[in-house]
């Protein structure tokens, strides 16, 4: 006689999140993945609860993608669709290096479905595309990114018959199946918001929320939290200490949810399971009934002799007493099941795994209720790696557990009122769904480094004057820059060939919360913060000291032969969109003095409009002048703060054939072996036109005396 089945709850979570990908000069999406995964993904995940109305499942949306959904249904623009949408034969060069570079870029089930697409995008890699495979293109990207359940909407069917009638070979696409593919991916997007509001009405699903931008909350109550987990972490050379930040994160997020779904959420996926007593306690006061994390995070929370599994299917309470907030922990090896393992397997045989680990965990449970197995997962990205982007694997696994009388599938708000939260933990760890700590995050050097511009502009803010109440836009820049994406691809922990996008974007929001305070930004947020990414300007690096006389001419060949030296092919510098004014940088040191050449591309100095600036970012800021490069002596002066106009003492500049110019160290502030980091920019009536070397800056140490001698090879 088969064992007698024990009963359990199942709480199923599904997170979706994407930042705020809109530039906040234009606010147009700079990267297309919100449109993308609401096509793919968010609608579907929706469609298969729907069809199976036994179901009590959770999703948890992020009000940042939120804003980006109803602001994609409203028509806002987005870089990548707007060059779609325009006949390939009017696309500049550079446009249609973008869109064949992004086209190629879909989840690897479309090539296994599409052969013919896998051969264009491997053509294209080898070799600028033709009009007609531009538009090829386009159109397999847009069909790849449609989750298949759609694709027998009309424009979608039309696509498919192009499909089928090529057979193995390359269909005939023409603009009418690229526009028609447009409006279905603009009519998908804007059902995703309705047809989760009408499940949570009907009551089929809870939605949860996290803080607004998905920052790391424990991170913003105090980036010193981190030592909790990892004692020997590097921790950011600012300390960044907001607690109040935190609050505005959750309070912002609950009023959010409620104009978009008509009510308040009673939970919240703090972003990437990320919690902290302040966590708690911060839910707590913001009326937040229940939160989730990782079990690690449990685990690392109570005393060793009393880490049994049990623990771990049931809800917790945690903060101090009347300021409590029930705690779901993931089961992670279940969730990474679904997430990293079940792409690969038959999808019946998934979903019988999956069941009947469900099943062995009741039957081992001792407890007087029910086991809370509670999996964790997002519902976007593990569906790449699915056959039919996890269509058959969703529908045998929902199909399984609504035929599991054995197998409740509850929300957490259903489990809370069906039974109290059984265990207090007294000590909770602070940490998140990876390792239980915060590395992802903080302690590498480029992450690091985000943290110190987040807040020195926060701080910025502050002593300005600049309140909410006087500058809200600038704070909500600052809040979007406080999201955990983009120091998660900071460091060397996920490669990405985005990172730069990232790197901008998130510098981009700070340099948008100082002007939108009436502040100039600082050149430090012109640098690059994940560094040696890009293709630079060709650059050597100093050798020895160096002792060259100012006269503005070359003269000789072994004058500047130790300095650092930068090539610019053709000229010209990040910002130029001709041919800029100079062909190559040298920079270099005797142990008193910075020393800077600039060779000029013509053969004369550029003129008396246009100026030269020093920008000095690091380890303090500085800025000196040279206005009109004209031959001759040129005064060098202070260029802002109450020494503006005034010269800078111990500098020289002399220009003939090329531009020499020695700045005293001293006079900068500089002491030796500190890292220093530094833009030089060419100015034209006042508007800056050029920037050398190029984002990642010039960097080099002030020398010691014995810099001579740690240099010196036989």
């Amino acid at each position: 006689m088969s064992e007698p089945l024990a009963p359990v709850d199942l709480v199923l979570l599904w997170h979706h999140h994407q930042p705020d990908y809109r530039d906040p000069a234009d606010g147009r999406s700079v990267l297309p993945w919100t449109r993308l995964h609401a096509t793919k993904d968010y609608l579907d995940m929706a469609w298969h609860v729907a069809r199976h109305p036994g179901l009590r499942v959770t999703f948890n949306l992020v009000p940042s993608l939120i804003d980006q959904l109803e602001a994609v249904a409203a028509g806002a623009p987005d870089r990548l669709f707007d060059l779609i949408a325009r006949p390939v034969a009017s696309l500049a060069a550079d446009e249609r290096a973008t869109i064949a570079r992004r086209c190629a870029q879909a989840p690897p089930h479309a090539f296994d479905r599409w052969p013919s697409y896998r051969r264009l995008r491997d053509r294209a890699a080898k070799g600028a595309p033709t009009d007609a495979e531009l538009r090829a293109l386009e159109v397999w990207f847009l069909l790849a990114w449609i989750d298949p359940v759609w694709l027998n909407r009309p424009e979608g069917v039309v696509a498919l018959a192009a499909v089928r009638a090529a057979g193995d070979g390359d269909p005939a696409w023409t603009d009418d199946h690229r526009d028609g593919l447009l409006a279905l991916h603009r009519r998908l997007v804007a059902e995703v918001l309705p047809a989760y509001r009408a499940l949570a009405e009907s009551g089929r699903v809870e939605i949860a929320t996290s803080p607004y931008d998905h920052p790391i909350l424990p991170l913003l109550v105090d980036n010193a939290i981190a030592r909790r987990a990892r004692p020997d972490l590097a921790l950011p050379a600012q300390r960044f200490a907001a607690p109040e930040d935190a609050q505005w994160q959750v309070t912002l997020a609950l009023d959010r949810h409620a104009s978009a779904f008509g009510r308040r959420p009673a939970g919240m996926w703090p972003s990437e399971g990320s919690v902290s007593p302040e966590v708690v306690a911060i839910a707590a006061a913001c009326g937040v009934r229940w939160i989730a994390s990782d079990e690690g995070v449990l685990w690392a929370s109570l005393p060793e002799a009393e880490r049994r599994r049990a623990a771990l299917y049931r809800p917790w309470r945690a903060g101090a007493e009347g300021a409590e907030a029930t705690i779901f922990f993931r089961d992670h090896e279940l969730s990474d099941r679904i997430g990293f393992v079940y792409a690969r397997w038959d999808p019946r045989d998934a979903a019988a795994d999956f069941v009947a680990r469900v099943r062995a965990i009741g039957r081992e449970h001792a407890g007087a209720h029910p086991p809370v197995v509670t999996v964790i997962l997002d519902g976007e990205n593990c569906w790449e790696q699915y056959a039919d982007d996890g269509g058959p694997f969703l529908t045998a696994l929902y199909d399984a557990l609504a035929a599991a009388p054995d197998i409740r599938t509850r929300t957490p708000s259903q489990v809370l009122d069906e039974q109290p939260a059984l265990g207090r933990l007294e000590d909770l760890h602070s940490g998140s769904w990876i390792d239980a700590d915060f590395h992802i995050w903080i302690g590498h050097p480029e992450k690091n480094r985000a943290w110190d511009l987040l807040a020195r502009t926060r701080r910025a803010l502050l002593e300005s004057g600049a309140t909410h109440e006087r500058a809200p836009d600038a704070w909500a820049a600052l809040r979007r820059a406080e999201g955990s994406d983009w120091f998660w691809w900071l460091g060397d922990d996920h490669p990405s060939d985005d990172r730069a996008v990232f790197d901008r974007l998130f510098r981009d929001l700070l340099r948008a919360a100082h002007a939108r305070a009436g502040l100039e930004p600082p050149v430090a947020l012109d640098l690059a913060i994940a560094r040696g990414d890009a293709a630079g300007p060709a650059h050597q690096t100093p050798i020895g000291l160096i002792h060259p006389r100012l006269d503005g001419r070359s003269s000789g060949f072994y004058e500047w032969y130790a300095a650092g030296r930068y090539a610019f092919a053709a000229g010209g510098g990040a910002m130029h969109r001709e041919a800029g004014a100079l062909r190559s940088l040298h920079y270099g040191f005797d142990l008193e003095r910075l020393c800077l050449r600039l060779d000029f591309v013509a053969d004369a100095p550029p003129g008396a409009s246009v100026d030269l600036s020093l920008e000095i970012a690091e380890p303090r800021a500085a800025r000196i002048v040279v206005r009109g490069l004209v031959a001759g002596e040129r005064a060098v002066t202070w260029a802002e703060g109450a020494r503006a106009g005034e010269a800078v003492t111990g500098a020289a500049c002399r220009i003939a054939d090329v531009l020499e110019i020695a700045v005293p160290f001293a006079t900068l502030g500089l002491a030796s072996r500190e890292v220093v980091r530094m833009l030089v920019r060419i100015a034209r009536e006042g508007r800056i036109v050029e920037i050398y070397p190029g984002d990642d800056g010039l960097a080099f140490t002030v020398p010691g005396a014995d810099f001579d001698a740690t240099m010196w090879s036989a």
